[in-house]
């Protein structure tokens, strides 16, 4: 946070610090030694000495624990450069140290005390800081932690709390879209981030009709001064609103109670500090906070080391996630709990190949080598590793708190998630293409995370840059986005938006797929037909020759035995471009569907009451597709293009939200 009280920026760089000189242990006339040596060290927590106390080498990287008679025997380092202390901590204490000045015989004492345990909700948040490079001052998180902040300052943490695709759905709103374009109802609501009345196009369901405030603030704006858990997320302002999930909060979470309600109403219990401030410096209360670190003796800090913030389940949190009925009743035939999975990304990794090795920091907060110290201190004014400006760390120890997803093209992660491979043959005309995707990197499923998140996988086959004709197999499902389809395929058919020229595609159900999805998706629960996801047999195109006046009504070549019709897209998907409608075109898709109480799939999960499907590919797995065209060449061209969504299409229709494709993985054969 800040140094200010504690260290005094110089105007001039620091000389390098030099070892500290070692001190002789006996009366023989020997010449002086900076070899590791031994000391015994005792933890004394409010004057009484402990067992299970933790101690180490301030700086060093092995640590100790104290026996019943609250000592223990340490080796102490003298090349470790800097400040040279012996450090304690106890999870009922602030970190405390004391400093040593060579080899002694004695018992070195480090005397804790026992914080105030209560959450005080007259504290304040602080302030994480203005953007990078903007002058900042010693009460902002940004005046020492300088390139924790930069990543964080680009994170979807920062903006989790005012990001418009929240408060859309929050409110129901469509907040993008013009009065005169507004499909809904143009209505008066609250301007997020200030109270203020608002006029917005409400085009669906708000949180607060279904009488809850739908948990959203206890994870997407957990710093709102005051009570803390259940708030409104409206209640959000100033640093709540404009820094969402930010330093001062994640670093009051004094420890971690998995499987409880999400985020900060109590999954993480959030302390903060209740002991009046023993100077005008450190605010008004005296400074706690909590970290992955033991030897953070800062008095800014007040540091309380707590090694959840290495674990998974400090991300679980906000990352797993089982909603209660909010806008109807869920059947509890189908789903015994009384809930219904949203965010289970951390129950994803439990279950896979990467628990324990690899917790989510692994990957979302990669090493930085580069940095020597989170506090940037010891790099940046050349400052004594220490007491005040932490000791440096191993290449690597510090972690980029960036939280790379699919949102932060830079970070990769889309790119190593997936493999897209394809086999193909050619029998009596019929080009014959299997599509594999492989979740190749993730310890989650694809995709993870907000269930309204899908990855569409398109298949195309050309002879000489030629499209070639579709003639059966596996096609994109409804979630995928569409101009029309209908599930009564008689005639006359009713499919709004219709117009001659367009085609129509016509199938019949065969059967349901049994995919190893997550949870009763995958676990024997449910049958393949209770896991949803019908198949879809191809049996004819036909182009549109007439309609209604409407628009609504296309009479002629409907097939018998026709289930379902198609209004087909000529579109097919590139990085970066509009996201466009593939219903019923050659490939696939992969998302958990929520439902609503009138079927309507893909929908905010505080509408939802079921889960139709949820084919996700979990990690290390795969799902093979197979694709058929007419040939009229020897050698076709298949490609394969497999695509992110952060919104199914028809929603971020419905919501006025700018829908790009993201290429994770492609292929060609």
């Amino acid at each position: 946070m800040f140094l200010a009280a504690v260290l005094a920026c110089p105007s001039e760089p620091a000389p390098t610090p030099e070892p500290p000189e070692s001190v002789e242990v006996d009366s023989a006339d020997t010449a002086p030694s900076v070899d590791p040596y031994t000391i015994a060290v005792r933890v004394l927590v409010d004057g009484v000495a402990t067992e299970g106390a933790t101690v180490m080498q301030g700086g060093g990287r092995e640590a100790w624990t104290t026996g019943a008679d609250g000592t223990v025997v340490v080796t102490i380092d003298p090349a470790i450069l800097g400040d040279q202390y012996v450090v304690a901590g106890h999870p009922e204490c602030r970190n405390g140290g004391t400093e040593l000045e060579g080899p002694t015989a004695d018992t070195v004492d480090v005397e804790l005390e026992r914080f105030d345990n209560s959450d005080n909700e007259a504290y304040t948040f602080r302030d994480p800081g203005d953007a990078p490079g903007e002058i900042n001052n010693s009460s902002q998180c940004s005046h020492c932690h300088l390139s924790i902040h930069e990543a964080w300052w680009n994170s979807p943490h920062r903006t989790a709390a005012r990001n418009p695709a929240v408060h859309d759905v929050y409110q129901g709103m469509a907040s993008a879209v013009a009065e005169v374009d507004c499909s809904g109802t143009w209505s008066t609501v609250t301007e997020p981030g200030t109270g203020n009345a608002l006029s917005a196009c409400v085009v669906a369901a708000s949180v607060a009709s279904t009488g809850t405030t739908g948990a959203c603030a206890d994870c997407h704006a957990p710093g709102i001064d005051g009570e803390i858990g259940g708030r409104d997320l409206l209640d959000a302002t100033g640093f709540a609103y404009d820094y969402g999930v930010h330093c001062d909060v994640c670093h009051h979470v004094e420890s971690v109670h998995e499987g409880e309600s999400a985020g900060v109403a109590g999954w993480l219990r959030v302390l903060r500090p209740s002991e009046p401030s023993s100077s005008p410096a450190f605010g008004d209360w005296a400074p706690l906070t909590f970290g992955p670190y033991l030897d953070v003796l800062n008095p800014n800090m007040g540091s309380s080391w707590r090694e959840e913030f290495h674990e998974a389940a400090f991300c679980g949190g906000c990352h797993q996630l089982d909603q209660g009925p909010i806008a109807g009743a869920i059947d509890l035939a189908r789903w015994p709990s009384g809930t219904i999975p949203v965010h289970s990304t951390f129950e994803e990794w439990s279950d896979g190949p990467m628990n324990p090795s690899a917790p989510c920091q692994s990957c979302h907060m990669p090493p930085v080598p580069a940095v020597g110290n989170s506090s940037d201190l010891y790099t940046e004014i050349d400052a004594i590793p220490g007491v005040a400006a932490g000791w440096e760390r191993p290449p690597g120890d510090v972690r980029q708190h960036a939280w790379w997803g699919p949102r932060q093209p830079e970070g990769g992660m889309l790119g190593l998630a997936a493999w897209v491979d394809i086999a193909k043959e050619i029998d009596g005309g019929v080009l014959t293409a299997q599509v594999t995707v492989t979740n190749t990197g993730p310890g989650h499923a694809i995709p993870t995370g907000e269930p309204m998140r899908n990855l569409v996988l398109a298949v195309e086959a050309t002879c000489g840059g030629v499209p070639l004709d579709f003639a059966g197999g596996d096609v994109v499902p409804s979630f995928g986005g569409s101009l029309g389809y209908t599930d009564a395929a008689t005639e006359p058919l009713d499919l709004p938006g219709a117009s001659p020229g367009m085609v129509v595609r016509f199938f019949a159900r065969d059967g349901d797929y049994d995919y190893v999805g997550h949870g009763p998706f995958g676990d024997g629960q449910f049958s393949a037909a209770e896991k949803g996801l019908p198949r879809w047999r191809w049996l004819a195109d036909a182009v549109v020759t007439s309609a209604g006046d409407d628009g609504t009504l296309v009479r002629g070549g409907v097939p018998e035995g026709a289930e379902r019709a198609v209004l087909i897209a000529e579109s097919f998907p590139e990085d970066g471009s509009e996201a466009g409608p593939l219903m019923g075109t050659p490939g696939f898709a992969f998302a958990r569907v929520h439902v609503d109480a009138l079927g309507n799939e893909m929908v905010p999960h505080h509408l939802a009451v079921d889960v139709r499907s949820d084919n996700r590919i979990l990690p290390g797995q795969s799902f093979t597709t197979e694709h058929m065209f007419v040939a009229t060449c020897d050698d076709p061209e298949v490609h394969a293009v497999l695509v992110h969504r952060a919104y199914p299409w028809a929603v971020a229709a419905t919501y006025g939200w700018t829908l790009a494709d993201s290429v994770m993985d492609e292929a060609r054969r």
